[in-house]
């Protein structure tokens, strides 16, 4: 697997995620990253506890946790190649 370095590319993203989940994106989830991407690759400390208080708000609806999660975990991983 190609190594990811943030801040990283759509494209590069793109290629990645479809890389670990073994299949292309689909159009909405090539929608869903490329609007979530530039949040992700500027992710601050700030920006993660907005995360978690969003997974807060919507811990009923498994889908957007589970999605909320996973872009939280981008988040934290971008700000480890600072």
């Amino acid at each position: 697997m190609m190594p990811l370095t943030f801040p990283t590319t759509l494209k590069t993203f793109i290629a990645y995620q479809e890389q670990l989940i073994n299949r292309p994106l689909t159009e909405m989830e090539r929608e869903v990253t490329a609007a979530w991407l530039p949040i992700i690759n500027e992710a601050e400390p700030e920006s993660v506890q907005a995360v978690d208080e969003l997974i807060a708000q919507h811990s009923s609806d498994e889908w957007i946790t589970r999605f909320l999660t996973a872009v939280k975990a981008w988040m934290e991983l971008s700000r480890v190649n600072l």
